[in-house]
């Protein structure tokens, strides 16, 4: 009864949010479930996740920027934890004791690869078609990760840390040298728990902590740097069950805490990827026991100093991929989601600097379904508006252009939910968004 209270609260008071136009692109329910995925260019894009029929894990890959998905022949009786590509021939699944699956004819056949280690591989990271990283399943022993250098025929072990009950999960190398890790460990002789974020500066061979935190262990899910200063490493506050954003400037050397929009905070962080220095996404959402209720996507455009409501989605959003700021795709358990608008913001600072609710009234909100538009921005650039209503799909269910004027809708025959209603407009020579939430009751 208190989630539901929380979630009322949640619809009928934060209405005002950007809205890009996250669509679906495959939609897997009932099927199976994934968590990764992995574009090489605009064309071709794979995805994969946990196992769900019996003990396979199928993937799927796109050759025409998902237009179409196709379902992999080639199910191995394996877990499947993470997938990349180093050119559209070449690939590599992370599986399970230590085994990491290639193909060189696009998927068609894989080789089962054993490393040194027994672990389950946990992520993968490429930065050519020679030189990649895998970090595994570490809860006994010290923290390892392994390394190739011929284009993963073979692999070597390397030491992250050496007390045992150790874990490196999410990967980043910039170049061939410098990369960066995320977990944590517990040392056992003294009953203390750490979390960290590592770095090397010679292909792995050692590490150095830039990032600890004792005895308060947080989750790191995923890092992302865009140089060599500036990073963002996501996840979660275990103890509290609340996200965490930290953001470095200068190298890892120090951290800031970054804090996202809205009166209702996720839980967790899984993903983030950045275009530029300025231009960000993350998702988030948990999955307990295979099942996920809720997720969304946030986006910044100054570097995470603000991070503001995207889209929601019913189901967590794990992982993104941007190739630019518009094109992008994520992943959410049984979905995958494609935008071509990534980058759209609220505006604000909009003459001077009037309230978006000013901006975009709707009454009565909640509604039956017939309900009244007053659009307050008055500018000869302006007058003429695109208005869009989609559900919480993405689907569009209204598209018209209008002028000035009192708008009077009736979304009576659409089902009771959630829908959001984008005005767009040209101002100096730029598209402008704003979005407002509709309750359909």
């Amino acid at each position: 009864m208190k989630k539901l209270k929380r979630l009322l609260f949640f619809l009928l008071f934060v209405t005002t949010y950007t809205h890009a136009q996250w669509e679906v692109q495959l939609d897997l329910q009932n099927f199976t479930y994934l968590d990764r995925i992995f574009f090489l260019d605009e064309n071709y894009g794979w995805a994969n996740g946990g196992a769900t029929i019996g003990s396979a894990s199928p993937y799927f890959y796109t050759t025409d920027g998902g237009e179409n998905w196709y379902l992999c022949d080639d199910w191995m009786d394996r877990m499947g934890t993470d997938i990349v590509f180093v050119n559209p021939d070449t690939g590599f699944i992370a599986a399970s004791n230590g085994i990491i699956r290639k193909t060189v004819n696009g998927g068609q056949t894989w080789t089962d690869i054993q490393t040194p280690a027994t672990q389950d591989v946990m992520r993968l990271f490429f930065v050519d078609e020679n030189n990649g990283w895998a970090t595994l399943n570490n809860f006994t022993d010290s923290s390892q990760i392994v390394h190739t250098i011929d284009g993963g025929n073979t692999w070597y072990l390397q030491q992250v840390f050496e007390i045992n009950t150790s874990s490196i999960l999410p990967i980043y190398f910039l170049n061939d040298s410098i990369g960066y890790g995320g977990g944590g460990y517990y040392d056992i002789e003294n009953g203390d728990s750490y979390s960290s974020i590592v770095k090397t500066q010679n292909k792995g061979e050692t590490w150095e902590i830039i990032y600890l935190s004792q005895n308060t262990f947080y989750s790191i899910d995923d890092i992302f740097f865009r140089d060599t200063l500036i990073g963002w490493a996501v996840g979660q506050k275990s103890s509290i069950n609340t996200y965490l954003i930290l953001h470095t400037e200068d190298g890892g050397e120090t951290w800031q805490e970054q804090s996202i929009a809205g009166t209702l905070e996720p839980s967790r962080i899984n993903c983030v990827y950045f275009v530029n220095d300025t231009t960000g996404w993350i998702g988030v959402g948990e999955v307990f026991l295979g099942i996920s209720n809720y997720g969304a996507i946030y986006f910044t455009n100054d570097s995470g100093e603000n991070w503001q409501l995207q889209q929601e989605f019913n189901m967590a959003v794990l992982d993104i991929q941007m190739l630019n700021q518009d094109t992008g795709w994520a992943v959410g358990c049984d979905f995958i989601y494609h935008t071509t608008n990534g980058d759209t913001i609220i505006i604000t600072g909009i003459e001077e600097k009037i309230d978006e609710n000013d901006l975009l009234q709707i009454t009565p909100n909640p509604t039956n379904g017939v309900f009244t538009i007053i659009y307050n921005y008055h500018s000869p650039e302006a007058d003429i508006y695109q208005l869009t209503i989609t559900d919480i799909t993405g689907k569009t269910i209204l598209n018209s252009t209008r002028r000035q004027a009192p708008v009077q809708i009736d979304i009576s025959s659409h089902p009771a939910g959630i829908y959001f209603l984008t005005i767009q407009f040209q101002k100096n020579n730029k598209f402008n968004f704003f979005t407002q939430k509709i309750v359909k009751l």
